[in-house]
């Protein structure tokens, strides 16, 4: 018999929710509910195999048992922000999925399910209600059973009648005399869930029960029977569902359909879902095979340099953990693919040199790891043109998360390669077909992306920026960063100290001693013993936040908050920092080589890892002095270069406003113009404080901050934040032209691009969802800012690599933290170092306000100030 699936939207959406706590997506946003949502798909599709599929939810808003009863689901909280979010998300899901979602106005989505299952059961079909929700148990009977994604239960008539004591058909009057405190239906008070099972059960109905209460030998019972017959019974109305709504359908609409596959990846890959993309997808064509060659002799190697004479060939590396070279595979497009195990590397490792030479392009997918394993095993890459998969389809859809070559090649050419990883820890001479599908994979997405990367006119971003950013990156992990281990060992013990004192007297000021590090225990002597003013319950526990923001607002209140914040940013230090990097240190070079990356951030930012250089904290006394452990070696200093106002001036050239154009030209401090612009001369404020004011509403700005955020930074009314918006708008009108012209374009487009070209999709631009609609409205005013920022400083570390190679010089590039440069300089080219420095970075771009550079040198990373 055909069965129809009929999923209760709104309980598996909470019940993901709750189950999965964090998730979210490069952007910021919430996937938790989506990503539970999306696994209950997979295992109904795949497990269930339905034959016709609806999802029902509800519209929001009043409805008719409001109409009926308006204190129903008043104590009900408001939905969570973050799950409000998504909604749209998973409507997104089921659209893709080509599953269609049913609602009506003013009925809820059980009232949607219980009228369909009496229509298919009509039409002859059996169904399978998808839910966690009691209430739908009114609906089971012997042709419709409800599956419970709690444990992938399937309960029929006769689990009812196990669980409850009585059948489907009675549930509604059980329900009525338990009630619902999550609906506030009130029920029957003082007659719970074994009580109304027990009267069901003996007096099998309700109205029956009503008419008997003489008969209830239990007083309580019987005299909240007799007393509240209107409310028991109003309970009944509110829990018996509707089943003869006027939900327009057909059978034709509700039977399963092939997914929309293109919509599907491309939705996974901006929810960073790429686990489940093959388990949704059907199985690639593997028609298509690979021939693999094992060359195993210098013959074959001349035989193969001759084959490959001026053509464009793929190739993969088999890396091991130490970063050597263990087995190469050149691929042709045609599916030809060559092995090169890690005994003809080794022997004929100088052979290579002609081979790569002799073709006219190479495609690496990820080619910094290549390069570093290839020049490490001798090989030199001088002359040759290569290409970068990874980075291509990275530019092609910076919102992706997932850009490993097996989910890419499933991406965009639906080929499935047996490892999603380019690394091996198989022995030697296992694997290499593998190896080989790679490296066809490798070609053939070098010739499909390409055309993309031109067709969105970036192509020069590619090959002047991205590409030969590559060497400069590869050769910075390779040099590393000095580091003097004894000093972070006494700011190890020195923090450890202090952090020990602190939470003495945090355990004095508490009266007791607790664990520091648990929300929970905090929470209780924060709130319940201190009796602080707490905030909203929050979370599943239904526990008391104890975050910085609450901390904080606590400070004035109690001593402990402060002293908290203080515990915990010295914990974070220490663990984080001042006991990790020590660890971190080459046994080889005794530095740290930390691993850059071009395609995790969304705007075009560099990204370092292990450790991540970009998080070492600046705006605390305490995290600044971790870079005092930040020194050169023997006969350099350390010299940083940082772009000021780099935002700001981006902001000036892109709307061409002539006050804030006027300002950077003529050399005036913006912070102090927009002091006295928007605050007047005359405010009688601390002129500090006025600059900081300033500087928080310029930067607020770009960041497309409201007056709510802004006032809750300044630490004054709403009302205030949003008459020093209207004023600095005033002032700066380009700016307020630029952003509302930003917006109009993005919402026709879908995209925004910095000046180069590089371009971020702002998919939720236009969404019906008010807060993803403005969480995009921010990112479309914020991308072509720090975008355009990130372009620069790479255009600018390009050319100081360049000339310094060049020049011949000693002094290097080793750091990159956002908008810095550090460099190890030879103390004999300082002088000339620096001004090679601020001219490239200065001039890298002719923008209608110059780029400004501080220059800063010394003995560590902390004295370069």
């Amino acid at each position: 018999m055909a069965r129809l699936f009929l999923i209760d939207g709104m309980s598996q959406i909470y019940r993901a929710y709750y189950a999965i706590r964090s998730l979210t997506n490069d952007q910021g946003v919430a996937t938790n509910a989506v990503y539970g949502f999306a696994l209950m798909l997979r295992k109904i599709l795949n497990e269930e195999k339905p034959d016709y599929i609806a999802v029902a939810f509800d519209l929001g808003g009043a409805t008719i048992r409001h109409e009926e009863f308006k204190e129903y689901k008043a104590t009900r909280p408001r939905m969570p922000e973050d799950l409000v979010e998504q909604l749209p998300l998973i409507e997104n899901l089921c659209s893709a999925f080509r599953i269609p979602i049913f609602s009506y106005p003013r009925y809820e989505a059980d009232d949607i399910i219980s009228t369909m299952t009496a229509r298919a059961l009509e039409n002859d079909l059996d169904v399978v209600i998808v839910s966690v929700d009691k209430d739908l148990y009114q609906l089971i009977s012997p042709r419709v059973s409800l599956l419970d994604t709690r444990d992938m239960t399937l309960v029929d008539p006769s689990k009812v009648k196990e669980k409850w004591g009585v059948d489907p058909e009675q549930m509604v009057d059980v329900l009525s005399l338990i009630g619902d405190s999550a609906d506030n239906i009130p029920g029957a008070p003082g007659i719970g869930e074994k009580g109304a099972k027990t009267l069901i059960t003996e007096f099998g109905s309700l109205d029956n029960l009503f008419e008997h209460t003489g008969e209830i030998k239990r007083k309580s019972y019987r005299e909240s029977l007799e007393n509240n017959r209107e409310l028991i019974l109003k309970s009944r109305e509110l829990i018996r569902l509707y089943k003869d709504l006027p939900v327009e359908f057909s059978l034709d609409d509700l039977e399963l359909s092939s997914p929309d596959n293109e919509k599907i990846r491309d939705l996974f890959s901006a929810w960073g879902f790429s686990s489940m993309v093959k388990d949704f997808l059907p199985p690639p064509d593997t028609s298509d095979r690979i021939t693999v060659y094992k060359i195993k002799s210098k013959g074959d190697l001349d035989r193969l340099t001759k084959r490959l004479e001026h053509k464009s060939a793929g190739i993969s590396s088999w890396i091991d953990d130490d970063g050597d070279l263990q087995g190469l595979s050149i691929g042709l497009a045609t599916g030809e693919g060559w092995f090169l195990g890690r005994d003809i590397l080794r022997d004929q490792g100088k052979g290579l040199g002609p081979l790569l030479s002799a073709l006219s392009e190479i495609a690496v997918h990820d080619f910094k790891p290549f390069l570093i394993a290839g020049e490490k095993a001798g090989f030199s890459f001088q002359g040759i043109k290569f290409s970068d998969t990874m980075l291509m389809a990275y530019l092609v859809n910076a919102e992706g998360r997932d850009f490993t070559l097996g989910q890419v090649s499933w991406n965009y050419l639906n080929f499935r390669i047996d490892s999603q990883s380019q690394q091996y820890s198989l022995i030697p001479d296992v694997g290499e077909d593998t190896l080989c599908e790679e490296a066809v994979a490798v070609q053939r997405l070098k010739e499909k992306l390409s055309p993309l990367i031109e067709e969105k006119g970036m192509t020069d971003l590619m090959l002047d920026v991205e590409l030969p950013l590559i060497s400069v990156l590869a050769e910075m992990e390779r040099l590393g960063v000095g580091v003097d281990k004894g000093l972070l060992a006494e700011m190890s013990a020195e923090i450890g100290l202090e952090a020990d004192r602190i939470a003495r007297r945090i355990y004095f000021l508490a009266g007791e001693e607790f664990n520091l590090n648990s929300p929970k225990q905090l929470s209780e002597v924060l709130f319940e013993k201190l009796e602080l003013p707490a905030p909203r319950k929050s979370g599943k526990a239904g526990h008391r936040s104890t975050g910085v923001e609450v901390l904080e607002s606590l400070s004035g209140e109690h001593e402990i908050a402060g002293l908290i914040l203080e515990y915990r940013e010295m914990s974070k230090l220490k663990n984080t920092y001042l006991d990790s990097l020590p660890k971190l240190i080459s046994p080889v070079t005794g530095r740290i080589h930390t691993s850059y990356n071009q395609m995790v951030t969304s705007t075009g930012r560099l990204s370092s890892s292990n450790p991540n250089l970009q998080n070492i904290p600046i705006r605390t006394e305490l995290g600044r002095r971790i870079r005092k452990a930040f020194i050169p070696a023997s006969g350099y200093k350390i010299m940083a270069a940082d772009y000021s106002q780099i935002e700001l001036r981006i902001m000036a050239h892109l709307s061409a406003d002539p006050v804030l154009v006027e300002a950077f030209n003529s050399g005036q401090d913006i912070h102090d113009r927009t002091a006295e612009e928007v605050f007047g001369t005359d405010s009688g404020i601390d002129a500090r404080e006025l600059r900081r004011r300033a500087k928080a509403i310029n930067f607020g700005v770009i960041y497309g901050q409201s007056a709510f955020s802004l006032a809750k930074s300044l630490g004054i009314t709403r009302e205030e934040a949003q008459q020093f918006i209207n004023e600095y708008f005033g002032l700066y009108r380009g700016v307020r032209e630029w952003i509302d012209g930003t917006l109009e374009k993005t919402r026709e487009s879908g995209f925004v691009s910095t000046i180069f070209g590089r371009i971020r999709p702002i998919p939720d631009i236009n969404s019906k969802n008010h807060n993803l609609r403005e969480f995009a409205g921010r990112t479309a005013v914020n991308a072509p800012i720090q975008g355009t920022a990130a372009d620069l400083i790479k255009m600018a570390m390009i050319s100081i690599d360049r000339k310094i190679r060049e020049k011949g010089k000693k002094s290097r590039l080793i750091m990159q933290v956002h908008d810095e440069l550090v460099f190890e300089v030879w103390e004999a080219e300082l002088q000339e170092i620096s001004a090679l420095v601020r001219e490239e970075m200065e001039n890298v771009a002719d923008l209608k306000v110059p780029l400004k550079v501080s220059l800063a040198v010394g003995d560590s990373w902390f004295d370069a100030k």
